[in-house]
């Protein structure tokens, strides 16, 4: 690390300056998936507290008996979550955690440009770039999830290279697989993104190998590793999809959500560090045009796959015609700019190596120096762009007129809580009372929930509302203690009649009333997947739970315990895994 000591003072310093709005003012954000995430998060700290982990959420959502977690990045989130009871508030966690993904993300990206014999300060200054880039700053200002994917996916520059040069040796395939499992154990969804980027230099790789049956056996070998570090991502979506009808992720227009990246609407900094990826596409195209007979076969091979994601997610794909053919694509990839998300780190990679090909291979040293200093100066203008945005959000936070759900950038209608404005929910952050601020707000997001029709896209304002009414809104009516494995609600009626209850039930849900478990006849879902059920007169109870299946709870096992291994093994052998880039 002692070589790499000045890229890792500069990223630091980076990282700190973008964070240096939040520290200064000592202000946090939540943005568009503030509550969401951190719901997951407060969920997993609790687990992992009181020792109680369970296969629904039973802390948090609303303690609707909802399976949230085992869905979405289960081992990450118990990272999170620890993290979270490590540093004591949410403030310093959002800090932490948030100075991680930068630090991470654009050390990776200069390890990145080494990798591919980048000089130092050229890589340097393409980890800033990144690290405040579009594909980021989204987690600062509004948690979301996906920045840590792809802030990872500068690890797979060196099996990128493996693949296309035919090196499949075991180690080389074991690596990619290692890569993918810790890609798929952030966000599933980014992974089934990101795997066709791979194809282009598997084909290329293929057709260089020596020795293909080998080096297919061990490529093999590297998917089944992935495959058996994913099952407990990979199981209990197949668990809870295969048995039930969920509601699915808000539908989003697709053309609404494509990638502005060609056209940039840069007024102020509103736009942030966006128009520094839009001058690096258009100089990597330029690039292309002016150096092509100049360039190596890898750099063309990554400049291209690289320019082709970042423009399919833009509105020159057809996306109306893809929306009309395929409609599932509104809830499942919702905005196509995640497409163009997930090339940036390869664009910006790509851009610097085509032209610094061009300059090594005419050994123009003018252009060498050129690039360096251009490249400095788009980190430079990167991390000030950037940093203004972070600055601004903190204080739209702070403005005592901002609405709780201006700040969470959701309708009134999607917010139940008896705060009106953003200021008021800021002491929540620096309290050891983790709970006051996950319980202080119910936002609504029905995601994952069962229901027994159909929800169709014109409909989703409906659903939104519907859940604060019948869960958020009907908490009060209840008591709720968290048991073993569960969660128990109880309440008293004067008369012995139909109930509805802020719960939802699954195939393999438990519901026990009043010591009667019920059968899937005893009660009804309704619309918005509530049950109704009946109750007796005087005290109630009802306690929830699920049982989960024997596969999904074997894979999960043994996936927690080949992360272990592999942990233990690399620890052991005091080598990074970013140093096998």
């Amino acid at each position: 690390m002692s070589k790499n000591r000045t890229a890792v003072t500069m990223i630091i310093l980076a990282a700190l300056v973008m964070l240096s709005p939040l520290l200064l003012n000592q202000q946090a954000i939540l943005g568009v998936d503030g509550y969401f995430q951190y719901n997951r998060v407060y969920e997993a700290a609790m687990q992992i507290k009181h020792n109680n982990f369970s296969f629904i959420n039973i802390y948090s959502f609303q303690q609707a008996g909802r399976v949230v977690n085992s869905l979405y990045s289960p081992l990450m989130t118990y990272l999170a979550g620890a993290l979270l009871l490590l540093v004591g508030t949410w403030f310093r966690f959002q800090v932490v955690s948030a100075f991680l993904v930068l630090f991470i993300s654009g050390f990776g990206m200069y390890r990145a440009g080494r990798k591919l014999s980048l000089p130092r300060n050229l890589a340097i200054a393409l980890g800033i770039i990144f690290l405040s880039s579009n594909a980021l700053y989204g987690f600062v200002i509004g948690i979301t999830w996906r920045s840590i994917a792809l802030g990872l996916l500068p690890l797979f520059v060196g099996p990128i290279i493996a693949l296309y040069e035919g090196d499949w040796q075991l180690k080389s395939m074991l690596q990619l697989g290692l890569y993918l499992a810790l890609l798929a154990q952030v966000q599933i969804l980014a992974t089934v993104i990101f795997i066709p980027f791979l194809i282009p230099f598997f084909c290329h790789g293929l057709r260089q190998s020596g020795q293909r049956a080998n080096g297919l056996l061990n490529l093999l070998a590297g998917a089944l590793f992935s495959l058996i570090l994913s099952l407990n991502v990979i199981l209990p979506i197949l668990e809870v999809y295969g048995g039930n009808k969920l509601i699915a992720p808000t539908t989003m227009d697709l053309m609404d959500q494509v990638s502005l990246v060609l056209q940039p609407a840069y007024i102020g900094v509103d736009s942030s560090s966006d128009i520094v990826i839009t001058i690096i596409t258009y100089a990597l195209i330029m690039g292309l045009i002016v150096f092509w007979r100049r360039l190596g076969a890898f750099t063309k091979h990554l400049s291209i796959v690289s320019i082709t994601y970042v423009l399919v997610g833009t509105s020159l794909f057809p996306w109306d015609t893809i929306q009309t053919w395929w409609p599932y694509l509104q809830s499942f990839l919702q905005m196509p700019r995640r497409i163009s998300l997930v090339g940036t780190p390869f664009l910006i990679l790509a851009t610097a190596l085509v032209y610094y090909e061009a300059a090594r291979n005419t050994e123009d040293l003018k252009l060498q120096k050129n690039l360096t200093i251009a490249s400095v100066f788009l980190g430079i203008l990167s991390l000030s762009l950037c940093t203004q945005k972070v600055a601004r959000n903190v204080h739209y936070s702070f403005q005592e007129k901002t609405r709780l759900a201006e700040g969470l950038q959701t309708s009134p209608s999607n917010v139940v809580s008896k705060l009106k404005y953003m200021p008021q929910l800021q002491p929540d952050f620096h309290t050891r009372n983790l709970g006051k601020l996950i319980t202080q707000v119910d936002r609504a997001t029905p995601d994952y929930i069962p229901i027994t029709h159909k929800i169709v896209p014109d409909d989703y304002g409906k659903v939104y509302k519907a859940y604060s009414t019948n869960f958020s809104k009907q908490r009060h009516h209840f008591h709720y203690q968290v048991v073993k494995n569960g969660v128990k609600l109880s309440w008293t009626a004067k008369h012995a009649t139909t109930k509805s209850v802020p719960v939802v039930a699954y195939r393999r849900t438990q519901l026990v009333l009043n010591g009667h478990t019920l059968k899937s006849g005893e009660f009804k879902h309704k619309w918005i997947g509530n049950l109704s059920l009946k109750q007796r007169r005087g005290h109630n109870t009802l306690t929830v739970r699920y049982q989960k299946s024997h596969v999904t709870a074997l894979g999960s096992g043994l996936t927690g315990a080949v992360w272990v291994i592999v942990v233990a093994v690399v620890c052991a052998m005091r080598i990074p895994l970013i140093k096998e880039m």
